[in-house]
């Protein structure tokens, strides 16, 4: 055997070792580690605000659970209508209001599914009307997000939540929703 292919084993050896060492359980989870306590944060933020009580209340009227998955970033998704899902970086502190910023996301998600005017359509319908009530749905979402952004930093005085909801390129719908507030209020 040459020295290029004992070379070539040696690193197939090691590759096979490591690939076969055992992952520690809680390595092996797909459960975000402080499920629990992110969820309870989460929803402790969620009761100052009259939107977010609305849609804790949505959650459990619909008998909906949420989970807390561990991933390299935190973001949200609800796959059907019986649970939400947002994933969380280890790195992330479980006070982040980014969490509850997408857990927001994510319930309105499961909600749409309960709407007409917002319920997932199928591809085969039409990339058209596909592509509109996707959009309406992002919009749906936005909205919610943008609501509760603004309950929990102007009402709450959280100012991390616009802090977060800024970071994440959403200051102008907060600038809007004030201003429409402003125009309604007569001020």
């Amino acid at each position: 055997m040459t020295t290029d292919a004992k070379e070539k084993s040696s690193l197939f050896d090691k590759l096979g070792k490591l690939l076969k060492q055992e992952k520690t359980p809680e390595r092996r989870l797909v459960r975000h580690p402080q499920e629990k306590e992110i969820i309870d944060i989460a929803q402790g933020n969620l009761r100052q605000s009259e939107l977010g009580q609305e849609l804790l209340d949505f959650l459990k009227e619909k008998d909906i659970q949420i989970s807390v998955l561990r991933g390299r970033v935190t973001r949200d998704f609800a796959p059907g209508d019986k649970a939400v899902y947002i994933t969380v970086a280890d790195n992330t502190p479980i006070e982040d209001p980014d969490i509850t910023i997408y857990l927001v996301g994510a319930i309105r998600e499961a909600a749409q599914e309960y709407d007409q005017m917002l319920k997932k359509i199928p591809f085969e319908r039409g990339e058209s009307l596909f592509i509109q009530r996707e959009e309406a749905k992002l919009q749906d979402k936005l909205i919610w997000q943008t609501n509760i952004v603004y309950e929990l930093g102007k009402l709450a005085n959280k100012t991390e939540f616009i802090d977060s909801f800024a970071a994440m390129g959403y200051y102008n719908l907060i600038e809007a929703y004030e201003k429409d507030l402003l125009e309604l209020n007569g001020s």
